[in-house]
């Protein structure tokens, strides 16, 4: 049975990273895009778990990765900030290692 990222170690979860991004490489020089888009997630996800949620404070807006829209964040449940995008009404959650402060 696979380990849950929760119960890994600092170093497991970067050496996971790690295997993460060969495997991403891997599935480029094959054309597999759709799991290329899969291990990206499980990158971010993997990287979530190494940052400190405290840092995040709910009400402010940041910047997410790949994103136009600003992110208004509501809440912070584990490794998932959950908000909304500006113009938007629909709550969806991101990856904390995605959600970048804004540049002022």
């Amino acid at each position: 049975m696979e380990t849950r990222m929760s119960q890994l170690s600092k170093y497991e979860l970067e050496m996971l990273v790690t295997k993460l991004n060969e495997q991403k490489r891997k599935a480029e020089q094959h054309g597999n895009m759709s799991e290329v888009e899969v291990i990206i997630r499980k990158i971010a996800i993997a990287q979530s778990y190494l940052v400190d949620a405290s840092r995040f404070e709910t009400g402010r807006f940041y910047r997410i990765a790949g994103e136009e829209a600003r992110f208004e964040l509501h809440f912070v449940n584990g490794v998932m900030g959950w908000g909304h995008f500006e113009g938007t009404v629909n709550e969806v959650a991101i990856p904390l290692a995605l959600i970048q402060e804004e540049e002022e």
